[in-house]
C-alpha cells in the first residue's frame, strides 16, 4: 500500500511533462505514442533482462545495477528536455489569429 505513494508522486507530474513536450496539434497523439512505445521498448523486456541477469550472476546486485542504469538514462533524458516554466504552451506556431490575416488578393488572369 505504501508503494503507491511514490508511484503517484511520479505519475502526476509525468503526464504534464510528457504533454508539454509536444505542440497543441500533436499533443494527444505524440504523448500517447511516446508513452506507450517507451513502455513496450523499455518496460517490456525489463523482466526478461532482470531474470537473465539473476540467472547469469546468481546475485540480486546485477539486477540492482541494471535498474540504476535505467534510472540514470531516465534522469539524464529528462534533464535535456526544454523548460517550459511560466510559458504559454497552448498556442502552436502553425495556428494564428484569424483577425490578423491579410485579405486575399484576387487572382489575375
Amino acid at each position: 500500500m505504501l508503494s503507491f505513494i511514490p508511484h503517484d508522486m511520479m505519475y502526476g507530474p509525468q503526464a504534464a511533462l510528457i504533454a508539454e513536450c509536444f505542440a497543441p496539434r500533436l499533443r494527444y497523439s505524440g504523448s500517447s505514442l511516446g508513452y506507450h512505445l517507451s513502455s513496450v521498448i523499455a518496460g517490456g523486456p525489463a523482466p526478461l533482462i532482470a531474470t537473465a541477469l539473476l540467472a547469469a550472476t546468481g546475485s540480486g546486485y546485477a539486477v540492482a545495477i541494471y535498474i540504476m542504469i535505467c534510472a540514470i538514462v531516465s534522469v539524464s533524458a529528462t534533464a535535456f528536455l526544454p523548460d517550459y516554466t511560466n510559458r504559454d504552451i497552448s498556442h502552436d506556431g502553425v495556428y494564428y489569429d484569424a483577425s490578423q490575416r491579410q485579405p486575399e488578393r484576387p487572382l489575375r488572369a
